[in-house]
């Protein structure tokens, strides 16, 4: 049994692998003041794994503070701890410093590469958007970096003296209020950076999306698409089994 986590930039997802099958996937914004007491209580009720694997782009108080309790809930589990490297799992790292590349970033690539066969362009839509584009072969291409949906509109209120965060639902049509004029605005800059992407490449390349707003993005987006929320997770299952087995 594997304990999976993934730790953002504002979330934590966590799941348990038995038998390389993910069970339900658990979120939580570890930036509530209880962050730390609720998933104590959470994990207590958790069976000792095997092995706790972590990825992190959060800060590093948060991961250092999540990596204490779990060697103290469980001190004789493998702690795993994946890296970005020049190469891993078939995939080869298009960064010239492959240690600068996100972590998560990575390893959804690795899971995407290991359970989607042919090109792909790898969209995450959580904090940030990013997008990699990754041939059949495990070549990365490169990628490219935007603010997510909700960081663009808490640029537009944090910047602009008349405009609020607001919760407005998303479309694409052109909006004749304040509140829906940002929605849109920011799911079409969204949607037109993964469509600008896409045109760089050929017509053999499949979009995956993942992350917290894949859904919203994906169906806004022209073309086949494909939709899978825990790429991450998967990149950290196929990590276990390579250290399992090596």
């Amino acid at each position: 049994m594997n304990l999976l986590i993934d730790l953002g930039n504002s979330r934590l997802k966590w799941a348990i692998e038995i038998d390389a099958q993910i069970g339900p996937v658990t979120q939580m914004d570890y930036r509530q003041a209880d962050f730390m007491h609720h998933i104590n209580l959470l994990w207590q009720l958790v069976e000792s794994p095997n092995t706790v694997a972590i990825a992190s782009v959060s800060e590093l108080g948060v991961f250092s503070g999540l990596l204490t309790l779990c060697q103290s809930l469980w001190p004789q589990a493998k702690t795993l701890v994946p890296k970005s490297t020049q190469c891993a799992y078939g995939v080869k790292n298009a960064y010239i410093q492959a240690e600068k590349l996100g972590v998560d970033r990575w390893l959804a690539m690795i899971a995407a590469h290991v359970h989607y066969p042919g090109d792909k362009c790898v969209v995450d839509c959580g904090t940030a958007i990013t997008i990699d584009a990754l041939q059949a072969s495990g070549k990365h291409l490169g990628g490219l970096i935007c603010p997510g949906l909700n960081l663009m509109k808490q640029a537009l209120a944090s910047n602009t003296a008349d405009l609020t965060f607001n919760a407005e639902p998303y479309q694409t049509n052109l909006a004749i209020a304040t509140k829906p004029a940002i929605a849109n605005g920011v799911l079409l800059a969204a949607t037109g950076l993964v469509e600008a992407a896409i045109r760089q490449l050929d017509d053999s390349y499949q979009l995956i999306f993942t992350g917290g707003d894949a859904m919203t993005v994906a169906e806004a987006v022209s073309g086949s698409v494909l939709l899978d929320q825990n790429l991450v997770l998967k990149g950290l299952s196929v990590f276990c089994q390579g250290a399992q087995t090596a």
